[in-house]
């Protein structure tokens, strides 16, 4: 069987509109799932009273050549990737190269620099740097990211390029570090070179090794378009399957029990309270309001919803699945729960099944069983799924004028 990874959920892609906040914890890729239990209650326990034969609430339509349309291109173009990286390096810039008009420090210098702090002549722990980039002016790292003690760059102001410069500071009495409070220490600067801003066409194999851990900027490149072409190829599965879920639900008949949908419901609605309002629930409208913009009765309305889209996705699948004889793999699911725990970090499976059952252990192990059967479902609908693409004119990548194509999972053909 196909391994799924970390995607466990793929098949339920009901992640609530209200900003993130409805997402169950857990329950979507990408979501963090969390060691602490505090405040979590075992909303998902009810659930457990509830055992199915799904084929009896649902009618399922011809799954066997399911027509998926895409409207966008997920190819990664070089202009892609050129884009990409001069929209990062605008973002994170400045970046600083060598000056090599200047050679004494003035106001407003930024300077790469070498230091090593003493205290009575002896080098002190953690008072030592090389290459590191300081605004002389104020005080502080170019990004103005870390401040550093009252007169630490006086003594560089009007220091050469090359010349060692020693810097007399006390550090304050109410400095963290015991040893150094409010004690006179010697900084001694190596000046390494004035800089001034880089230029993207300046961008060079020491910046990408610097920045990227790359050996070269044609490296880098590589590892840029690599890490899009990635995303893009999720991207597309997650469209896919999304496609897939939508012609299902329009397209079979599921008469859901309205007691189970009910009580998914309270489930969702419990654990969101617990996870998010430390289980009082006169928090919860402040705290959707606050984070949200919602009303309690807007995100109930939503959660409802989802909610039942989750039950309908849940029963058809698992419908789909009594039909074609699938059976959970109780070795691919132990697999795929061991690299979740190795994942997130965890000793213990419990703590991702109750991420997954609402604070309930029991029921989450058993729905991510549900889980894994639908995931297996909608792959063998994937096989004979009839994928293809119109992408508007304007576009599609790579020409003005575009060609529209129809392509499968084996193959790509013209119109």
């Amino acid at each position: 069987m196909k391994k799924k990874g970390l995607a466990i959920l793929l098949c339920f892609t009901a992640a609530l509109s209200v900003a993130g906040c409805g997402n169950k914890k857990g329950a979507l890729e990408g979501t963090e799932i969390s060691d602490s239990k505090e405040g979590t209650e075992a909303a998902g326990a009810v659930l457990n009273q509830y055992e199915f034969v799904y084929s009896d609430y649902v009618t399922l339509c011809d799954y066997s050549a399911v027509p998926v349309t895409l409207t966008q291109s997920y190819e990664v173009t070089d202009e892609d990737v050129e884009d990409f990286f001069k929209q990062w390096f605008e973002y994170n810039s400045p970046f600083y190269t060598a000056d090599d008009t200047k050679t004494v420090i003035e106001e407003g210098d930024i300077v790469d620099v070498d230091y090593v702090g003493k205290l009575d002549g002896t080098a002190f722990d953690g008072g030592s740097a090389e290459n590191q980039v300081i605004d002389v002016s104020g005080n502080c790292m170019a990004d103005g990211s870390t401040g550093f003690i009252e007169g630490f760059t006086d003594g560089l102001m009007g220091a050469s390029v090359g010349e060692t410069v020693d810097c007399d500071v006390t550090f304050p009495e109410n400095y963290g570090n015991t040893d150094l409070a409010g004690k006179p220490v010697v900084f001694t600067f190596t000046v390494n070179a004035i800089q001034r801003e880089m230029t993207i066409d300046e961008v060079d194999d020491s910046f990408a090794e610097k920045y990227a851990g790359q050996k070269t900027v044609e490296g880098m490149y590589d590892m840029i378009r690599e890490n899009m072409e990635t995303e893009a190829e999720q991207n597309k599965e997650n469209q896919i399957n999304t496609l897939i879920h939508t012609y299902l639900l329009e397209n079979c008949t599921v008469e859901v029990p309205a007691d189970y949908l009910a009580d998914l419901f309270e489930a969702y609605r419990s654990s969101f309270i617990a996870q998010n309002c430390g289980g009082d629930e006169s928090q919860l409208e402040s705290y959707l309001n606050t984070n949200y913009g919602y009303t309690v009765e807007q995100a109930e309305e939503e959660w409802k919803t989802e909610t039942e889209g989750q039950a309908k996705l849940e029963f058809i699948f698992q419908a789909i699945a009594e039909k074609e004889g699938i059976e959970l793999d109780q070795e691919g699911f132990d697999t795929e729960i061991n690299d979740m725990m190795t994942y997130y970090g965890l000793s213990d499976a419990s703590t991702i099944y109750e991420s997954y059952g609402y604070g309930d252990a029991v029921y989450g192990e058993r729905y991510m069983k549900i889980l894994y059967v639908s995931n297996s479902a909608l792959e063998k609908i994937r096989e004979t799924a009839v994928i293809t693409t119109d992408i508007p004119e304007e576009n599609e990548p790579g020409s003005e004028e575009g060609t529209d194509t129809q392509e499968s999972e084996t193959g790509t053909t013209e119109k």
